[in-house]
């Protein structure tokens, strides 16, 4: 685990940037496989996910900044601009992608669901990318701890050395498994949206636990929680009705349906009868 992944004369690159470019890229080429269920072409496909990572990377450190403004922007306001060194926060990200994306689809008048449904297993595995670049990078961070699979990190320097939760990890591998789970259940789609409101809430679930092993922010909401569990319980309880008002409709339609169909057949049995001499 260390930060830079390589330095040329003046230029240094790290882990982090590398890391969240190969997961745009991933994200990029599954999306662009998925992009033909939702009805978009490649360029429609390719200009969207332009628009949304654009849309996450100024929500993720907008939210970053904000939250640490004090500490570590106050004194050197270039340092927001400086996103080589970390410093993203995800749901601040996704909560203004999300943002772009509803925008989006009532400029172009395209349905939002089909496109959420295909997008969300792509989101999924472009965080794999991003919590392994924060393990490389030594952020984000876990408690203390004696596990046999604890990892002392070599930065930040206020916290090399000692043994900790690998968080980050503990979070790519979740993703890693919600990511073929969501492309899995397509199979089993009932409504649109379902894949994208199923993404919400197991992300929730899975974020809100990860964060009890955090040990770089503060849990100072009823003296456990951190602010971004407090994020994700309302991200929950958003996609909870989401998804329980799509299976509602979903149930509702197929009834609807089947009415018809047990009318229509009755109808045409009546018809037949009536032409019978």
């Amino acid at each position: 685990m260390h930060p830079i992944f390589v330095e040329l004369g003046p230029l240094t690159i790290r882990w982090y940037g590398v890391c969240v470019a190969l997961g745009f890229l991933a994200a990029f080429a599954l999306f662009r496989r998925r992009a033909k269920r939702a009805g978009l072409g490649a360029d429609l496909a390719t200009n969207l996910l332009l628009l949304l990572f654009g849309a996450g990377l100024i929500g993720a450190r907008a939210w970053y900044v904000a939250r640490y403004w004090r500490e570590e922007f106050v004194d050197n306001p270039r340092e927001i601009f400086m996103l080589q060194h970390g410093g993203l926060v995800f749901l601040g990200g996704f909560f203004a992608a999300m943002a772009a994306l509803w925008v989006w689809s009532r400029v172009k008048r395209i349905p939002l669901a089909p496109v959420a449904d295909a997008l969300a297993p792509c989101l999924a595995l472009g965080q794999v990318f991003g919590r392994v670049g924060c393990f490389m990078n030594g952020c984000c961070y876990g408690r203390v701890s004696d596990a046999p699979w604890a990892i002392a990190p070599n930065a930040p320097p206020a916290v090399a050395g000692i043994p900790r939760h690998p968080t980050q990890l503990y979070e790519a591998l979740g993703l890693l498994d919600l990511t073929l789970a969501l492309i899995f259940m397509q199979r089993f789609q009932r409504y649109p949206g379902q894949i994208a409101w199923s993404y919400a809430l197991l992300y929730a679930i899975l974020r809100f636990s990860v964060e009890f092993f955090r040990g770089d922010v503060p849990h100072d909401l009823a003296g456990r929680f951190t602010s971004a569990q407090a994020a994700c319980a309302l991200l929950f309880f958003i996609a909870w009705i989401g998804s329980a008002r799509g299976a509602f409709l979903a149930a509702k339609r197929r009834r609807t349906a089947a009415r018809d169909a047990m009318a229509k057949s009755a109808g045409a049995a009546i018809s037949r009868s009536l032409e019978r001499p």
